[in-house]
């Protein structure tokens, strides 16, 4: 019988559950969404038959209480499992199916519950710590590269090519190392990193917003080490706002602040000192009219409808 895997798609985090489910060979079909994408997925996928599937995972994904209400008067809620790890999730780790744990990545929660029926190389389990380093920003302190190159790779493969080349690696090595060609793109990425990092300084907008010094920058890449480069470099200010019109904002301080109560009032969440918040279709299409004075809106993106 079949399960399904209901993953966040925007880092290695959300996609690393599926790469184990590969390699465990669970029968299983998978989505990846944005949190903010959850509460409409949820209800319609309710109405569909779920009688084919005997569990379904939601993994590194931070649900609202309207979700678990539409879950608990469904008649599937039974068949989930949600493991996550951000604090605006905690109201929900009473339930019995709900794993919450602000001080992991949701990689490892996962790999812990499937470590109970499954066994894994070592190299799964070093390449998990690497996770946990990247997602929680302890890659830092623990001088941890492998983790910051995990997240580059990420970001030069994309999700489907990074999922299949890690598979691939977990699979068939015994040591967690790069290959020649996979040492080259690095280091032509760190160049190029460096350089982003240096222009979106020189792009930085500074204002003053609810009881916030904030440093707000267009960008579409590289959201963690912007946020973290940004925020080191410019003490004076609490925290780091990076716009993805594309996607939404990524939020980011290295200070000892909870930036996550902010990020709920932009209708966001997560962390606290690493969260995001949607950017909704209608400012989008604002920004246009804006733009193009007196313009008709002929179509809107099937994704954003």
């Amino acid at each position: 019988m079949k399960n399904l895997l209901i993953s966040h798609i925007s880092d290695i985090d959300g996609v690393s559950p599926v790469i184990l489910l590969k390699l465990v060979k669970m029968d299983f079909d998978y989505t990846l969404k944005e949190p903010h994408e959850m509460e409409e997925y949820i209800e319609d996928l309710l109405k569909t038959d779920l009688s084919i599937y005997k569990t379904i995972y939601i993994t590194d994904l931070s649900l609202t209480e309207k979700t678990y209400d539409l879950l608990k008067t469904s008649n599937y809620f039974e068949k989930f499992r949600i493991f996550d790890h951000h604090k605006t999730h905690l109201f929900a780790s009473s339930y019995d199916n709900v794993v919450i744990d602000t001080n992991e990545c949701t990689t490892t929660l996962f790999y812990n519950y499937l470590s109970k029926r499954y066994s894994f190389k070592r190299i799964v389990k070093d390449y998990i710590e690497h996770v946990k380093n990247l997602d929680l920003w302890l890659w830092v302190s623990k001088n941890d590269l492998f983790a910051k190159e995990l997240g580059n790779l990420f970001d030069l493969y994309g999700k489907d090519m990074y999922i299949e080349e890690m598979y691939q690696k977990l699979r068939k090595s015994h040591k967690f190392k790069w290959n020649k060609f996979e040492s080259k793109i690095l280091q032509v990425e760190t160049n190029t990193v460096e350089r982003y990092l240096e222009k979106k300084n020189n792009e930085l907008y500074k204002i003053e917003y609810e009881k916030y010094k904030i440093g707000v920058v267009f960008s579409e890449r590289y959201r963690s080490e912007l946020g973290n480069y940004l925020s080191v470099s410019h003490q004076e200010l609490d925290l780091i706002i990076m716009i993805n019109m594309s996607g939404g904002m990524s939020l980011r301080t290295s200070k000892d602040i909870d930036i996550s109560e902010l990020a709920k009032k932009l209708n966001g969440g997560g962390h606290k000192q690493a969260c995001g918040a949607p950017i909704d279709t209608e400012f989008k299409t604002s920004v246009i009219k804006n733009l193009f004075k007196n313009c008709k809106i002929v179509e809107i993106p099937e994704k954003l409808k």
